[in-house]
């Protein structure tokens, strides 16, 4: 099964690898590594220069880091293997904030040294007719699909629960070995349809996050800022709807697996090859409309005057939005593509901790 971990190792890091290299190009051009600038200095010499730098310092870092796991997994037992592939993971986070972080403090410093008049005033653009004028998500009506196949998926598990072994394989390890077995019960069975249907709750949710986040515009070319942004989130909620039905017939099979037993290999190559197109399509989806749909419809048809709003004190290393005042519970990440809360809202506190609670109870329950 080496070959499978490799295969899965090459094929899910390096997309990821290149998404995360590429993070300046597919920000707003209002914003440069966490930072807010005018559009101008954003396409400046120096800019485009530590753009580059970027891009280089990433490249080797990631690159070193997948050949040392790479090398490490041909010289350790195959059972060492998962250990080494999480730690590459923490290692490829701790990699990225710390570069993220180095840049980050560049730019700061950097837009220290620039002239007042390069830096063009606060102008916030506000369409009141954005949400009612535009179709922004698709339905949420669209779940009902996806908890159709959970009920039916448990009417099955119901209609052949005979047909199941009394002992339930619950884990298994990157070679697909079995690592931990339950008794067969109604709620070790049902267990995963249950998951089924917080995956959904949290999907739904996600779409609703999506309609609702603060509107960004560009109050030198609205019409064509509107436009992008709409389409941005509709091609956003159309990949959760999608990704969501992928991880709910995901269950399905494993559900299915239980009642007719298919092949070791088999198994492991669905279970990886699923979240790993999920992963796939949301790459290609963030490299084809960039932040806020910069990337949509080709370059700007603006007049070439430059609104930012100057508000990087509220951003904490240019990651983090916490701003008490600003009633917007979702907001645009300044640093890669989808949003992030506000941490500065207490309801986006209870948002989070709710969501964390509810998976645990239901894989505690599932268990």
């Amino acid at each position: 099964m080496y070959w499978i971990s490799v295969l899965f190792l090459i094929a899910m890091f390096v997309p990821l690898s290149l998404s995360l290299i590429c993070m300046p190009y597919l920000t707003r051009e209002t914003v440069s590594f966490g930072v807010s600038v005018s559009e101008a200095v954003y396409h400046s010499a120096p800019l485009r220069g530590m753009r580059r730098q970027y891009v280089w310092t990433s490249s080797v870092a990631y690159g070193v880091l997948l050949i040392a796991c790479l090398f490490a997994m041909l010289t350790v037992p195959e059972k060492q293997q998962p250990s080494i592939i999480s730690g590459f993971v923490v290692l490829l986070i701790a990699a990225s904030a710390v570069i993220n972080l180095i840049f980050y403090t560049k730019m700061k410093r950097f837009k220290a040294t620039l002239p007042p008049e390069t830096l063009n005033p606060s102008v916030v653009a506000v369409d009141t007719s954005f949400r009612s004028g535009n179709k922004l998500v698709w339905s949420n009506k669209w779940f009902l699909i996806h908890g159709a196949i959970a009920l039916i998926s448990a009417a099955l598990a119901l209609a052949y629960y005979d047909k199941i072994p009394d002992t339930l394989n619950m884990k298994f390890n990157w070679q697909g070995e079995v690592t931990r077995t339950a008794a067969k019960s109604y709620r070790t069975v049902l267990g995963l349809n249950l998951m089924q249907l917080v995956m959904i709750g949290i999907f739904m949710t996600t779409n609703w996050s999506i309609l609702r986040s603060k509107q960004q515009l560009d109050p030198a070319n609205p019409q064509q800022s509107v436009r992008r942004n709409a389409a941005f989130r509709r091609r956003w909620s159309m990949f959760n709807v999608a990704a969501g039905l992928m991880m709910v017939l995901l269950f399905s099979f494993v559900q299915y697996n239980m009642i007719y037993p298919l092949s070791r290999e088999v198994m492991m190559l669905v279970s990886l090859m699923m979240p790993l197109l999920i992963v796939v399509l949301a790459i290609v989806l963030a490299f084809s409309t960039g932040q806020g749909g910069r990337r949509i419809g080709g370059p700007s048809s603006g007049s070439g005057a430059t609104h930012v709003v100057n508000d990087d004190k509220y951003w904490k290393l240019g990651n983090i939005y916490f701003n008490p005042q600003d009633p917007a519970l979702f907001v645009e990440k300044r640093m890669g593509i989808g949003w992030t809360v506000n941490f500065g809202r207490p309801g986006a506190w209870i948002f989070l901790v709710g969501i964390l609670a509810v998976i645990i109870i239901a894989a505690r329950v599932a268990s």
